[in-house]
């Protein structure tokens, strides 16, 4: 029954009911024992601040396949991804903590550029991140990588959004 009272709400991302349905398929409680998926749900928790998860996420990361791995940050990426087209806020920062802290491999110059559009978004976490990322990325490369995070944020709702917001197009810093 814990299972059915869980999942609507991790599916609506609600960061303690994925916690805890990834705990329920990890032990194999309600469900048959699914260490994939109670590595998905653990990790959109950990990616909305659930510092609670990091425990799990690491774990489970061990544990599995790289395979099993990859899977599951495609997973991530696909619904992450569709979270930014959508215009939702939190989207952009996840996205970059995958592929800054999540990834087999992490890919400095995606999390670069969603840690910019996080930032230009106003969320000022992401700032260090994104300074730590352009450490790994080439200075002669990095002013491609800039205009790439640029051509990205305009054709998300962010930049519609924005616009909408000020009138004048530019945001506004206080």
């Amino acid at each position: 029954m814990a299972v059915a009272l869980f999942e609507p709400l991790a599916e609506a991302d609600v960061p303690d009911a994925q916690f805890n349905l990834a705990v329920l398929l990890r032990e194999g409680r309600g469900r048959p024992q699914n260490h994939v998926e109670a590595l998905y749900w653990s990790a959109l928790a950990l990616l909305s601040d659930g510092t609670y998860a990091q425990d799990m996420v690491t774990e489970l990361l061990e544990r599995l396949p790289l395979g099993a791995r990859q899977a599951v940050m495609s997973r991530l990426l696909d619904r992450l991804t569709a979270q930014a087209a959508a215009g939702d806020p939190d989207a952009p920062r996840k996205l970059a903590r995958v592929y800054a802290e999540l990834m087999p491999e992490p890919d400095a110059r995606l999390a670069y550029i969603w840690f910019s559009i996080c930032y230009a978004l106003g969320d000022n976490r992401c700032g260090e991140g994104r300074e730590e990322m352009a450490e790994g990325i080439d200075p002669e490369d990095l002013i491609d990588v800039q205009i790439e995070a640029g051509e990205r944020f305009a054709s998300l709702p962010y930049a519609t959004m924005q616009e909408a917001g000020n009138g004048s197009g530019t945001t506004q810093i206080p």
